[in-house]
């Protein structure tokens, strides 16, 4: 089975998620969706991962599935996030991917997320220093990578095998 890994980032967790997964599925493309435009058609199984930004996926991996959502029917799909919230997925979800590849997934799953400040703009920096404001003041951890989840979706494409 060709298991093809492609996501997009603003910052390095996105990219440090499909490693990772990678790690779980010997012999998968891992590609940068802001650098490659990988043939689907090349492959049994296509993962897309993406970070979330003001709740929206990166724009590359939205152009990448609107551009492709025909040849990705055709083959079987699991997607990732990786977001700062995770209790908000499937609005995510819901907000940025067709209902109809959602539905047809083998996998979905919430990588977490860092809330990182640097090397952001100030704009970001400000916003995020008001999140982390918020989450001592409700006494939450700032959110990490869920290795669990990772190894989830890895077991999940697996077992098509």
């Amino acid at each position: 089975m060709k298991i093809l890994i492609a996501y997009a980032s603003n910052n390095n967790t996105t990219q440090m998620c499909a490693k990772l997964l990678g790690e779980k599925l010997p012999g998968a493309d891992i590609v940068n969706l802001k650098r490659t435009t990988p043939v689907i058609n090349d492959y049994d199984t296509v993962i897309i991962g993406s970070c979330i930004r003001f709740n929206d996926v990166h724009k590359t991996v939205k152009n990448f599935v609107a551009d492709n959502l025909d040849k990705l029917m055709k083959v079987n799909t699991a997607i990732f996030l990786c977001c700062g919230f995770p209790e908000k997925i499937n609005q995510y979800l819901l907000h940025n991917i067709p209902k109809k590849l959602l539905n047809k997934s083998v996998s979905i799953q919430c990588f977490g997320g860092r809330l990182k400040v640097k090397p952001y703009k100030l704009v970001d920096q400000l916003i995020i220093k008001t999140v982390r404001k918020n989450f001592k003041v409700d006494k939450r951890e700032l959110t990490s990578i869920d290795n669990e989840s990772i190894s989830k979706m890895a077991e999940d494409i697996l077992k098509l095998k």
